[in-house]
Formats: C-alpha cells, sequence, structure tokens
C-alpha cells in the first residue's frame, strides 16, 4: 500500500477537500452526496480484488437465476436487519450471523435479509436465523434493469452542481496520481446505481412498513441508500458496529464541521465508550444518537470451549507458544513479509498460525513451506483460534482488541505505512505492545511469555474498557426507549 493511501493521509485529504470545495451542496434528487462519495473515494485507491473471469461469469449467473424469484418476507416482522453472507460463523452445526442472531434472544419478529458475497448460498435447514431472507434485485423492477444498463445511463444523472463534484473528482485524483477520466465514469456510474438502490429500497419498505431498520456496515453504498430511504419514509435506521472505527475512519468520522446527515443511519449502536466518542468527535451523526452498548457475540463466544479443526488443534500442540497472526487484506502483502522473516529468526517452540482476512484474494500456500507456520482458511473462526493460542499479532484490524476478551496480549506489528498507533490509543505496553522489526517482536514476546498470567488478566481488564458489558440487555434497553419492542 503506497504511502499516500494510507488511511490517515486519505482522510486528510478528504478534509482538505471539504475545506475548499462546497461539497455539501452536490445533490441528487435532494439528497446531498457527498457522505456517499467522501466514503466511495476514501476506499477508492486501494488494491481491488481480480476476480476471474469464470468466476464473474458464474456470479453473473447465478444472481440472473435469483432474480427470477420473488423476495420472500413474513408480514410479522416489524423489525428487519440487513446483513451478507459474510457474517456468518459455524455454531452447533449452524451458520450464526454474530451480528444479528444473538439478537433473537431478545427479540422474536426479526427478520436477517442476507446479500450472499458468494456465487451460491447456503441451504436454508443450514441457517439459524429464524426469519431468513434471501436478499436479491428481482427481474421485475426498474432498478434490475438499471443496474444492467448503468454504464450506458449513468451520464444522464440529474446531480445538481456537478461542476463542484467534477472539481472534487479532479483534485482528489490528482493528489493520488490516479486517472481522472477513470475516476469520474466510476463515480457517476456508482451514484447512478446508488438512485436505483433507493428508490428499490423505498419500495420495498413502504410495501412492508417495518417499524425499524438495522444495518451492517452503514457506510456501504447499498445501506447509504437504505438508510436515505428510511429517511425519506420516517423508519429509524440503527447501525450496529461491526469492526473498529478509528479518528481517521471516513465511515464514521468527518474532520470538518457540517450538518450534513444525508445517507447515513440514524444511529449508531457501538462497542463501547471508547467507539463512541472517537464518532461524537466527528460530524457524521448526531451526539445523542450515538450510543455505546457492548458487543453480544463476543460475549457468547468467549465463554465457550474451543471448537477449532483438527489440523489447528495438531499443529498447536507441537509448540509451546502459539502466536495468532490476523492479516488484512490491505496490507497483506507487508504482513506476510514480516511473518516470513519473524518465522525465520523465532525458536524452534513457537508456532505462528496466519490467517488471511476473509475478503483478501491473494494466495498465501508458499506459506507452508515453512514447518513454523500454519496457513489458516481465511474462513475459520477467529474467536475459536483466540481460545488456543497465547499471543495475537495484526496491523490495526479489530482482532486486536477482540484478542483482549480471551486474555490474549497483543504485539501488534508495525509495518510503516500506518500503525495502529496512528488510529486509535490501545498500546499500553501492559498487554498490547507494538514492534516494528523482528528482534523486536521476539523480546516483547520472551518479555510476554515470562510473565504471561499477569499480562493474560491486564488484556481482560483492558477488554473490560473496550467493550461494554451486558451488551443484550443495552440493546433491548435501547429498543425500549425507541417504544419498538
Amino acid at each position: 500500500m503506497k504511502e499516500r493511501y494510507a488511511p490517515p493521509n486519505l482522510f486528510h485529504l478528504l478534509c482538505e477537500i471539504e475545506e475548499k470545495i462546497s461539497v455539501d451542496e452536490i445533490s441528487l434528487n435532494g439528497d446531498r452526496l457527498w457522505n456517499l462519495l467522501r466514503t466511495y473515494l476514501y476506499f477508492y485507491p486501494v488494491e481491488k480484488e481480480k476476480i476471474p473471469k469464470k468466476m464473474v461469469y458464474k456470479k453473473f449467473y447465478y444472481l440472473l437465476k435469483k432474480s427470477l424469484l420473488p423476495i420472500q418476507i413474513s408480514p410479522n416482522c416489524s423489525i428487519w436487519g440487513f446483513s451478507n453472507s459474510r457474517n456468518r460463523k459455524e455454531k452447533l452445526g449452524k451458520l450464526y450471523d454474530i451480528y444479528f442472531d444473538p439478537l433473537y434472544k431478545i427479540i422474536d419478529d426479526f427478520a436477517v435479509f442476507e446479500w450472499s458475497l458468494l456465487t451460491t448460498e447456503y441451504p436454508k435447514d443450514k441457517i439459524y436465523s429464524k426469519n431468513y431472507v434471501s436478499m436479491h434485485i428481482p427481474i421485475y423492477t426498474k432498478t434490475f434493469w438499471e443496474i444492467i444498463f448503468s454504464k450506458i445511463k449513468c451520464s444522464r444523472t440529474d446531480i445538481k452542481s456537478r461542476d463542484i463534484l467534477d472539481e472534487a473528482i479532479e483534485f482528489f485524483s490528482t493528489q493520488t496520481h490516479i486517472d481522472t477520466n477513470k475516476l469520474k465514469r466510476d463515480i457517476y456510474e456508482f451514484i447512478f446505481l446508488f438512485r436505483g438502490m433507493k428508490n428499490f429500497f423505498v419500495q420495498l419498505l413502504r410495501k412492508y412498513s417495518p417499524e425499524v431498520i438495522l444495518i451492517i456496515c452503514g457506510y456501504s453504498g447499498f445501506n447509504m441508500a437504505l438508510s436515505q430511504a428510511c429517511k425519506k419514509l420516517n423508519i429509524p435506521s440503527i447501525e450496529l458496529q461491526h469492526g473498529i472505527i478509528t479518528k481517521y475512519h471516513a465511515g464514521y468520522v468527518r474532520g470538518t464541521k457540517s450538518d450534513n446527515r444525508d445517507l447515513v443511519p440514524e444511529y449508531l449502536l457501538t462497542y463501547g465508550d471508547a467507539f463512541s466518542k472517537i464518532v461524537k468527535e466527528g460530524f457524521l451523526f448526531e451526539k445523542d444518537k450515538v450510543i455505546s452498548v457492548g458487543f453480544p457475540y463476543l460475549e457468547e463466544i468467549k465463554e465457550s470451549p474451543p471448537l477449532v479443526n483438527e489440523k489447528i488443534k495438531k499443529f498447536v500442540n507441537k509448540f509451546s507458544t502459539n502466536i495468532l497472526v490476523t492479516s488484512q487484506w490491505i496490507v497483506g502483502i507487508g504482513i506476510k513479509k514480516f511473518v516470513i522473516e519473524l518465522s525465520k529468526k523465532i525458536d524452534n517452540n513457537t508456532g505462528i498460525i496466519f490467517k488471511p482476512h476473509p475478503k483478501d484474494w491473494r494466495s498465501y500456500d508458499d506459506l507452508r513451506r515453512y514447518k513454523n507456520i500454519f496457513l489458516a482458511s481465511k474462513y475459520e473462526d477467529t474467536y475459536e483460534i483466540f481460545k488456543v493460542v497465547d499471543v495475537h499479532s495484526t496491523v490495526y484490524s479489530t482482532s486486536g482488541l477482540e484478542a483482549l476478551a480471551f486474555g490474549k496480549p497483543n504485539i501488534y506489528i508495525d509495518i510503516g505505512k500506518t500503525s495502529i498507533e496512528d488510529m486509535i490509543h490501545v498500546v499500553d505496553n501492559k498487554s498490547s505492545f507494538i514492534a516494528s522489526s523482528p528482534s523486536r517482536y521476539i523480546k516483547i514476546l520472551k518479555e510476554i511469555i515470562e510473565d504471561y498470567d499477569s499480562i493474560s488478566r491486564k488484556a481482560e481488564i483492558s477488554a473490560e474498557k473496550i467493550f461494554k458489558s451486558n451488551a443484550k440487555r443495552n440493546i433491548e434497553k435501547f429498543f425500549n426507549s425507541l417504544g419498538i419492542m
């Protein structure tokens, strides 16, 4: 990842654009678009997944086949949640949505709408969600055909203040050395898609009239269209935190003052006060609508016995000390290089489990030739692996915070691009440490192992400060305050 593409640098670039250009004037049919565009630009320079043509055709065929079917929705469900297939983990033989399925213990009339990110869908008898809706765009809707012809029609989109949009695009592309014409085409196509999805959601919500909408990842294009449809119909939209929130995350923080709340969910329920504070100091959400509740699934899973596959068990039993490295697709290559160098210098009694991010499309098969590295499936349950290792490492993933809840100390890896210290305050040198070289890493690891029980307890104490306790009760209390339970 090039230095200019590091999250803090991209965030500051967006702030510069907001200070120089009147971007909040960009609108479409009364919807101010900048909150959509700023997150799109924030993630645009990141290397994209290179999908083989065969997979593209397979996915297109799957979606076309799905589009022939109507969306089957239970009329008895007044609360809807929108998720995707990546959020499911296997639990007692069922595929469990880690954000929404824990809520069935406090609400019954809850439907989980799921966009499949696969070329097929999960068997319904494997799905835990009681009211499961396989989400797609039916062929008989106007939105379906708008998506099909988006590349042709996007230039006709009636955008107000198009000159301001073009100025912002040119400024961003110049600063990031991105092709201006390509960026412009992609953005206009994206706006056209947003318009189609918003109209689709308005029709869907109007037809069934749910009382409230829950959202995972409110800054995705589809979910921003959903949030704006909710605003149009006066339906509360509530986002549940799904990953790390830092002061440079454009999906949750804006660095310049603005009253523009368009396209973002009305409420945000966070893991804890540290995250709420970051969001409240930004200008995207109203302060009184950012509420700390905790993480229900984390509270559930950390109390259960470990369920890892036999290969991981066998690998762990070979070593006296085991490290889990959770990679991130944005900085995957840098983490891999660090791990290989570390594996060559670390003692023979230490094993390393390398787990790629679920979104990472790269192959890491060459790691298999190192006897002290185990390449885990990118779909392996990280929480279960926490239970069988001693130490955790990442660059700035949410897993670094979650590991603490399992009593696992962190050694964050500083690969010289973006450090966790640039993002959020968690490195305290008590249970979370940082290393910029394998030799420094090995020194810290030795110190941790020598005083492991004490440092492990400090990790749990740190987690208690990060994740608010009694999450389900807190969410139930919040729902009651809205009068929806």
